[in-house]
């Protein structure tokens, strides 16, 4: 005999329409407009369909994800139909102020609907605006508005692909409450548009620049009180880049420059990235990277004579340093070892099939010596001075704790012969562990 409350499993009982409804429904409005801002716009739009409740959330949404198709550019009833979408969405946007613009589209529009939809946005107070113009054969680019640089509560700032940055001489800008900007690929006008942008971003801390090609040579005078992390990448081009940042502290700067030049010193600095072409002197490098912390170099800088009585300044703080040995030679390596008192990490890259000299230091560096406990050769090749330079620290490091020796291609006899050598040299730390990989 059963319980009276009990329940029999093989009974059928219906459900009320009540208890079937969806956990997410359940939910507060607040919390379903922020699991919809996650969304693309055009699928958060397309929950309206699910109850009269639903219908207003995607008006409210102050994150807009607007992207669209590649039937766009071969379809015209398409792209129509994804304009007015746009237009829409923007017109009936009930948010008090926009958290998020993103746009990913292609130069397709004409300027007065892509000038509407990007000054709707900074009318309705965004503080993140993400703009990416996917380039095709007929168009390159589209040109933002006037109004684009008087967003006075954007506070990062995204622009891809085929943007144009063109600031006529009667044009300002006024990024009050910019703190970030990403600029990747896009196209500069001039060097007017570039320094106009900016010195009108009066708070910026952020910076990253990065193009492949250009058909001018721009001269980039990059002035920021502000500023505290700097990447640069400018592959292909050719630009003059003056840097005044007094209170940097992340530099990175890859690939090709014809001419870079520091303003004052970089006393802030912590870590920096330095992989350039012969565009920057050693002494400058070491001038303006004295205070580092992490140091990753590539050794492409070239040398030159140093004044009667100058004093490199000492890399007091630098406790790691990767570097790759270039054309160049060993020369910028133990000049650094030198120089860096406290380095407890090093991570060694040689890239050239030239058996360039290892040049040993006119005496042992107080880091080998004191404070080196880690080191670390990539691309081993087993080039003569590459095993002069493992003798060196092997033999000089007294507090050496690990070897690492990654090879590249060797085979099983070369690296039983790397082994050898090794047993053969002279060890100054007794509990040093050298691994071959």
């Amino acid at each position: 005999m059963m319980a009276e409350n009990s329940v029999d499993p093989n009974s059928k009982h219906q459900r009320s329409p009540e208890s079937c409804l969806d956990r997410i429904s359940q939910l507060p409005d607040h919390l379903i407009e922020h699991i919809l801002s996650f969304l693309p716009t055009q699928d958060a739009v397309a929950t309206s369909i699910l109850s009269k409740r639903w219908y207003p959330f995607w008006t409210k949404l102050p994150v807009l994800h607007l992207q669209d198709s590649t039937r766009c550019e071969t379809r015209r009833q398409t792209r129509v139909k994804f304009k007015q979408f746009v237009s829409r969405v923007l017109l009936l946007n009930e948010a008090a102020s926009l958290h998020k613009f993103r746009l990913d589209c292609r130069p397709i529009y004409e300027p007065k609907c892509f000038n509407t939809w990007v000054c709707s946005a900074i009318n309705k107070g965004v503080r993140e605006i993400d703009i990416s113009i996917s380039t095709t054969p007929k168009h390159r680019f589209l040109k933002l508005p006037s109004r684009f640089f008087q967003a006075e509560t954007l506070r990062f700032l995204k622009l891809s692909g085929g943007v144009l940055i063109d600031i006529p001489g009667e044009s300002s800008v006024s990024f009050p409450s910019l703190k970030t900007l990403h600029l990747l690929y896009v196209n500069i006008a001039n060097d007017e548009s570039l320094g106009k942008l900016f010195s009108g971003c009066f708070v910026l801390e952020t910076l990253l620049l990065k193009t492949d090609y250009h058909e001018n040579t721009l001269d980039i005078k990059l002035c920021s009180p502000t500023l505290k992390s700097l990447s640069i990448n400018l592959r292909f081009a050719e630009f003059k880049l003056e840097i005044n940042a007094p209170v940097l502290e992340y530099l990175e700067l890859e690939e090709s420059y014809h001419q870079v030049s520091f303003i004052g010193n970089l006393s802030s600095l912590i870590e920096a990235n330095i992989h350039i072409n012969y565009g920057i002197s050693l002494n400058q490098l070491i001038r303006v990277l004295y205070n580092v912390k992490l140091l990753s170099l590539a050794s492409y800088c070239y040398s030159e004579p140093v004044p009667h009585g100058y004093a490199y300044p000492l890399f007091l703080n630098l406790v790691q340093l990767e570097i790759l040995i270039g054309l160049p030679g060993w020369d910028v390596l133990s000049h650094l070892l030198t120089l860096s008192h406290n380095l407890q990490t090093l991570v060694v890259e040689n890239n050239s099939t030239i058996d360039s000299r290892w040049t040993e230091p006119e005496y042992v560096p107080t880091c080998v010596s004191s404070r080196l406990t880690t080191v670390s050769f990539k691309v081993f090749q087993g080039l003569q001075s590459e095993m002069q330079a493992v003798e060196y620290i092997l033999k000089n490091a007294k507090v050496l704790e690990i070897m690492q020796i990654c090879t590249l291609d060797m085979s099983q006899d070369s690296k039983s012969f790397v082994r050898n050598r090794l047993s053969e040299f002279q060890w100054g730390s007794k509990t040093c562990q050298v691994a071959i990989q």
